[in-house]
């Protein structure tokens, strides 16, 4: 077998063994500690879910009546009423060719409706409360609950790192990797081929990773990267501007909102602007899009129902003609890219992990357009991918000098720890040494691991720029370099 890979598929042996292999044993690790719980938490809040939804199900009936809605508010008898009894517009169709009342069709139905129908504004902000307090109920409160070990009183996720075809992690049982933040709505644009996406599945109105707590005398840690992707991204495509921003410590989102509205850097970065978040936000969705191959549409779609901003279509393309002159070796990256998948039919990362695509050559415009732009997905995520895993591989060879350092969950970028309330800067120390070591000989860009600590997952706070001692003296610093 050896034989084969090393004939047929060489690089393949080096992520089985150096990568995957390492992986593994952490993803172990990871389950056999699993996650502190604070059940009577989860159950409080329960009880404020259920009150929630009682209270909007009688609001929705005082409008509607008796029509059953169900428990997502997507009943058939609701569709009736809307589309047949209200006479309401349909917005979409499902893959089935059937009415869709899906959250995009909500927030579109309700836009229609404050023009035409104002009445039915008030229905549909009823019907969103609602979906949204069902999702947080069923999913990270009830899904949770079940979930808990008896014997340890922990979640103990299954966490998969090869259920994704760019090598990103999965998770179920339950799944933990769509855990949203406090207050939080994802603001960044889902693009065609994301196998896990940074983004948080929905604002959340009971703060759910607050259900994760240390134990007295213990703190979580969490180590995330910053702008890994993005930073992936600026050494494929080798981009001038890109790299000294990174290489100098600068702002990525106010540099592309400099590029996309021909402003000065100082006009971008200035807080006190008038346009400054409304710009900022499109320039971050730009960024997260735009090395996929996001279209003036998509992006006008991203920023509508993601980050809940009008912008039109003629601005979109503006914007994005404006991100491609600004920012040249992108589009020749990506045009590199398209030419080279289409001919070997795959794509792959960096370290060699391969991703086939037969669609790239279909004459079917819509298949072969997903399939250019998984062709520079993968590149990014998978080899984002890639070095988490390579940093995981790092950790574990300090582990057996740090026992107390317990690895409990993986979610996208980050990695979070359960630790002694007193050792946090040796952790710090050590995990950061591990993430931020150059990853393969060819990266030039810094990669950065910012620091947060705190008894709740929900409640953790910045570590803020964390100094590095001149001497790590330690084993720490020679595990990172020699791993």
């Amino acid at each position: 077998m050896n034989g084969w890979f090393d004939r047929l598929l060489p690089k393949h042996r080096f992520i089985t063994e150096k990568v995957e292999s390492p992986t593994a044993v952490y993803v172990g690790m990871m389950r056999y500690n699993g996650l502190p719980i604070d059940r009577q938490l989860m159950e409080r809040k329960r009880e404020e879910a259920e009150i929630q939804l009682i209270q909007l199900k009688g609001k929705i009936g005082f409008i509607i009546g008796d029509v059953k809605i169900g428990a997502n508010a997507s009943t058939a008898a609701f569709k009736k009423y809307l589309f047949d009894t209200l006479g309401l517009p349909k917005m979409k169709l499902t893959a089935k060719e059937k009415d869709a009342l899906d959250d995009e069709a909500l927030v579109m139905l309700k836009e229609w409706c404050a023009i035409h129908r104002p009445e039915l504004v008030e229905l549909f902000g009823y019907v969103q409360e609602y979906r949204h307090w069902g999702k947080l109920k069923g999913t990270y409160i009830d899904g949770y609950l079940k979930h808990i070990n008896g014997a340890t009183g922990r979640l103990h996720p299954d966490l998969l790192p090869l259920a994704t075809e760019t090598g990103r992690f999965a998770s179920r049982s339950p799944n933990c990797q769509n855990m949203p933040r406090a207050g939080t709505v994802a603001s960044v644009v889902v693009v065609a081929g994301d196998d896990g996406g940074s983004a948080d599945a929905e604002s959340d109105g009971v703060n759910v990773r607050n259900f994760i707590v240390a134990p007295e005398g213990k703190v979580l840690l969490s180590l995330d990267f910053s702008q890994i992707e993005l930073r992936v991204g600026a050494f494929y495509c080798k981009d001038e501007k890109m790299l000294e921003t990174y290489q100098t410590g600068g702002d990525i989102h106010a540099l592309t909102t400099g590029v996309i509205y021909r402003i000065s850097l100082s006009e971008a970065e200035d807080r006190t602007h008038s346009d400054y978040k409304e710009r900022r936000t499109i320039a971050k969705n730009c960024n997260f899009g735009t090395f996929f191959g996001l279209f003036p549409k998509g992006l006008q779609k991203t920023l509508k129902f993601k980050a809940g901003l009008e912008v039109d279509l003629a601005e979109c393309e503006t914007i994005i003609r404006n991100l491609k002159a600004g920012y040249p070796r992108l589009s020749r990256w990506q045009e590199e890219v398209k030419k080279r998948a289409s001919f070997r039919k795959y794509t792959e990362t960096w370290l060699g992990r391969r991703r086939h695509l037969p669609d790239i050559a279909s004459k079917s415009w819509s298949k072969k357009s997903f399939a250019e732009r998984v062709a520079m997905n993968t590149p990014i995520q998978g080899t984002a991918a890639d070095i988490l895993k390579l940093a995981l591989g790092r950790i574990i060879k300090g582990l057996p000098d740090r026992p107390w350092l317990k690895p409990l969950l993986q979610i996208h970028d980050e990695l979070v720890f359960e630790i002694p309330e007193d050792m946090v800067e040796n952790a710090v120390i050590f995990i950061k040494n591990c993430m931020e070591t150059q990853p393969f000989d060819a990266f030039s860009v810094p990669i950065v691991a910012e620091a947060s600590v705190g008894r709740r997952f929900g409640e953790l706070e910045e570590l803020g720029d964390f100094v590095m001692p001149n001497a790590v003296g330690s084993d720490a610093e020679e595990v990172a370099a020699n791993g």
